[in-house]
């Protein structure tokens, strides 16, 4: 069966957890706009943005909607998650009115984010392209996903219903205080360092040849590489087209293929469509440095995650591989 129907459901159910996180959550980006001056739609975007629609584990775990980490400061409940660095520590809140309103504090009572403040309440594309700015995020195109959002979503529509006088603060402060659900406990997630084994390849060679698991609504084939599905891209295409056409975010694509700030593809370019694999199949067991190749490289043949081949073989961004280095697949 293809799996075009399958990429269509993937969009509307993404569709309707969009909306479904709006509706549970803008009473406390309005309030959160009421207090502190940040636009709603901001707020919100960053809600969506930043906790998967509510379903990351930060969120489900931690009522953590903002990917705020500990800092010095931080005295609360907390979290361990590898996100820029392995077991990075994330604030924890007893529920999510208590994630926006320290969202709300992070902005507002440092130095880091006060420019923000001098634009127009009104001004959403001012505030994504400052954050970004400013750092909140590594992400290259941050600000114009939340553009997107915004626009997309009509969420300027809570600041407009602030501006007007329309929002009733009241009921939600009053639903706030009544809220005790989702408290979280502290919790920790703890990287596990396996005991280096080195073993040979089952296989002599890295896949080549690749199951076909459906196609695209364009046409193409979707395969699979390590149960990962990918397509091959085309000269000149745009990330933008393809998350489209797939029905998941640009970003996504960015983010599965490491492409930095890079946006347009090359001609025949393995794209995976979904998250890598934390190591390599089964009977592949390491990979021998050939000229030109880099990690990168390893990473797109065998649909492992970068960062875990930097952890599995104790190297970094800078480190220089030479032709015959073993890299550790498992």
């Amino acid at each position: 069966m293809l799996l075009t129907t399958h990429f269509c459901l993937i969009g509307q159910n993404r569709e309707k957890a969009v909306l479904d996180y709006i509706e549970k959550y803008k009473d406390f980006a309005m309030l959160e706009m009421q207090e502190y001056k940040i636009p709603a739609s901001i707020t919100l975007a960053q809600g969506i943005l930043e906790s998967g629609r509510g379903t990351s584990e930060l969120a489900r775990k931690g009522n953590n909607h903002f990917g705020i980490k500990c800092h010095n400061d931080w005295k609360g409940k907390r979290m361990y998650k590898t996100d820029d660095a392995p077991n990075e520590c994330f604030r924890v809140y007893n529920n999510a009115s208590e994630s926006y309103r320290d969202h709300s504090k992070f902005l507002a009572e440092g130095t880091r984010y006060a420019f923000l403040f001098e634009l127009k309440i009104t001004d959403y594309k001012g505030w994504a392209k400052g954050l970004k700015k400013a750092g909140y995020a590594t992400f290259p195109a941050y600000a114009n996903v939340l553009i997107n959002l915004i626009e997309n979503y009509d969420l300027t529509q809570y600041d407009q219903m602030v501006i007007k006088g329309k929002f009733d603060s009241k009921k939600v402060k009053e639903k706030i205080k009544n809220d005790t659900k989702n408290k979280s406990n502290n919790v920790s997630f703890q990287s596990k360092v396996k005991t280096k084994v080195k073993k040979e390849n089952k296989f002599s060679a890295p896949p080549s040849e690749f199951e076909i698991v459906g196609k695209t609504s364009d046409g193409r084939y979707i395969r699979s590489n390590n149960n990962v599905k990918f397509i091959y891209g085309k000269e000149g295409e745009d990330v933008f087209y393809v998350a489209e056409m797939l029905g998941i975010y640009d970003y996504q694509i960015i983010k599965y293929n490491d492409l930095g700030k890079r946006r347009v593809l090359k001609d025949n370019e393995i794209i995976y469509i979904e998250h890598k694999k934390n190591k390599a199949a089964k009977g592949y067991y390491s990979h021998t440095i050939k000229q030109g190749e880099t990690l990168s490289h390893v990473s797109r043949t065998y649909a492992i995650k970068l960062n875990k081949l930097f952890k599995m073989n104790n190297l970094d961004e800078n480190s220089i591989l030479s032709i015959g280095q073993e890299i550790r697949l498992r």
